[in-house]
């Protein structure tokens, strides 16, 4: 906790409530987000259910309206027939049609014809007439293997290919005996596939599904429409329900319904793209435009974030360059911000207040370079960030004696004259004046670069004419590289500075890296 010109920051800025507030309405938002589409995707499942019962419906109805029927109407075509049948002429080999046949002919509508195969005579009577061609043989067409069959109840046999034409045909087979259970032959009502195949495209009319009849031992297909459907998906398949029944939309379903009076199976499929249309819908309607908005929601929010992280940062940016590099660092109020305006405009009020005392506290009021305190603060700033840099330590030759025969005055224009040597050979920002007659210099330069200079600043100094004195004034230096492993730098220096004075003054040496 700090104060701000003596006032309690966190009372009177930090309400806690808005801390609490903030992630709660997000928690609440994303809440609100994950029950949505959770409703959206059992409303999705519930009309899934629908689909399903509604082609259920359909499957029951065509059952009813139409197998049945069919099953019905060839039941009671056949009994009509079995009853006119004179079963002790057909057992001496005599002709089987009668004139009901053409009455019970008109009991079911189309083309279609009647048959009996006599077994004894191995002769095929008919209604209309149809006369076998030349070379015909009962006993190689299909429906021939009725007559081994056990039992005698009603046969739906088929699906097999028409002699004349090849077109597929069902037939309707019913095993006559005479009163000693001898067979006698097969009466025989044919039904055309075409016309079950359109029923079941009416039936089936503008949706997307396939309808379709199988044989129930072997799955073997009979009839169906819209058969295209099942190109990529094999009829015998069995699927149990997966991911809540959202497997639909990867593989469809399929609905199967076992008739009672004929060894069929009534077969409907639904293909995945009804059901992805059904949820296109849903998304289109619901889902999407939520998550659109909660979207743009989470985008305003990021970007209200972001402007306030980058206004903050501009703060802290402010109030750093202040504290580390105070002349360089510019005026921000014009910055175009939405939350830290009125932080700005006081952070630049600090900031002018703080340049008025800031060059007092970093100069030396005599000679105008940069003091003791500028000169530890930058030289700590160069170990802190581990760059190579020199450390030279510069002492007025005789200082005391010129200070104390000549006078004060003079020793201050001595003073003032050799700052301004550093200042114009080594430059003003790396020149340091940190005792009485003693300066330093911090230089990132090469070694050989750094030894021209010496000996220039050297001669510079040698060769300056003083009213006052009728000799030279010069300096003694040492200096020494920073080095992590070596001995601190400052002594270093000192000790470089110390070789120079016992050579005689007026000279410079530096340390030797590779002795530290």
């Amino acid at each position: 906790m700090f104060s701000w010109f003596g006032c309690d920051v966190s009372r009177s800025y930090l309400n806690k409530r808005y801390y609490v507030l903030v992630p709660l309405s997000a928690l609440i938002g994303l809440m609100i987000l994950i029950v949505t589409i959770i409703m959206a995707i059992a409303s999705y499942l519930r009309d899934i259910d629908m689909t399903v019962s509604g082609f259920g419906h359909m499957a029951s109805s065509v059952e009813a309206s139409l197998i049945h029927e069919m099953v019905k109407v060839n039941e009671r075509q056949l009994a009509v027939l079995e009853a006119s049948l004179d079963k002790e002429k057909i057992a001496r080999g005599g002709l089987a049609d009668s004139p009901i046949w053409a009455i019970a002919h008109k009991i079911k509508p189309g083309n279609h014809y009647i048959y009996f195969y006599n077994l004894n005579a191995d002769r095929i009577d008919s209604y209309p007439d149809w006369l076998p061609p030349p070379g015909y043989q009962a006993a190689l067409r299909p429906w021939y293997q009725v007559t081994t069959m056990p039992g005698d109840e009603l046969v739906w046999f088929g699906p097999y290919p028409e002699y004349n034409t090849n077109e597929l045909i069902l037939s309707l087979i019913k095993r006559v005996r005479d009163d000693q259970g001898q067979l006698l032959g097969l009466l025989m009502v044919d039904m055309s596939f075409d016309s079950l195949q359109q029923a079941l495209q009416r039936t089936v009319g503008g949706n997307q599904a396939a309808l379709y009849l199988t044989l129930r031992d072997s799955g073997q297909l009979v009839v169906g429409s819209n058969m295209d459907l099942l190109a990529d998906h094999p009829i015998e398949q069995h699927q149990g329900q997966q991911w809540l029944g959202l497997d639909v939309l990867c593989h469809g379903t399929f609905l199967k319904r076992e008739l009672a009076d004929i060894g069929w199976d009534l077969n409907i499929y639904l293909p995945p793209v009804l059901f992805r249309n059904s949820l296109y819908e849903a998304l289109q309607m619901v889902v999407l435009p939520l998550i659109s908005l909660f979207a743009i929601w989470c985008c305003t929010l990021s970007l209200l974030v972001r402007i306030f992280r980058q206004e903050q940062a501009l703060v802290s940016g402010s109030l750093t360059g202040i504290v580390r590099n105070l002349e360089s660092s510019p005026s921000i109020t014009k910055a175009n911000t939405w939350f830290v305006r009125r932080s700005l405009n006081e952070i630049d009020q600090v900031r002018a207040s703080f340049l008025k005392g800031q060059d007092a506290l970093l100069r030396d009021p005599l000679t105008g370079i940069m003091n003791r305190r500028a000169f530890e603060q930058h030289k700590s700033a160069l170990e802190l960030r581990g760059e190579r840099f020199w450390l030279l330590l510069f002492d007025i030759d005789h200082f005391k004696g010129l200070n104390d025969s000549r006078g004060h005055a003079f020793g201050d224009q001595v003073l003032c004259r050799v700052a301004n040597c550093l200042a114009d050979v080594l430059g003003v920002s790396t020149v340091y004046r940190i005792g009485g007659d003693e300066f330093a210099a911090l230089l990132q330069q090469p070694e050989d670069e750094l030894a021209e200079k010496l000996s220039c600043l050297l001669d510079v100094v040698r060769h300056q004419q003083w009213r006052e004195h009728k000799g030279q004034v010069t300096l003694s230096i040492g200096g020494a590289c920073h080095s992590p492993v070596a001995d601190p730098i400052f002594e270093r220096a000192d000790a470089a500075l110390y070789r120079s004075k016992e050579a005689g003054r007026d000279c410079w040496h530096l340390a030797d890296e590779a002795a530290d």
